[in-house]
């Protein structure tokens, strides 16, 4: 079962290691949690290290419809007013 949350109109694939004060990692377009390997399991050490593919990458859903900066936006995987993925400061 692989971790994903439903966020508009798509599945996100997430991931989340270590403990602590959250701290997520955005990569570019068209990358996807791959391009973390090195990176966290130094910060997950320190941090609740969170990854995910963006929309249309990885194990994330790809609607096929064009895709924007603006549209991103619209996809995080947390909330301010309540934790979709638990994340807690």
């Amino acid at each position: 079962l692989m971790p994903k949350v439903k966020v508009n109109d798509i599945e996100i694939y997430h991931e989340i290691h270590g403990n602590g004060f959250p701290f997520v990692l955005i990569e570019g377009l068209s990358y996807s949690t791959w391009m973390w390997f090195k990176q966290v399991p130094k910060f997950s050490k320190h941090f609740q290290t969170i990854i995910f593919d963006n929309r249309g990458s990885g194990k994330t859903d790809k609607p096929d419809i064009p895709y924007s900066i603006q549209l991103f936006t619209k996809d995080p995987i947390w909330d301010y007013d309540s934790e979709v993925l638990n994340v807690q400061p």
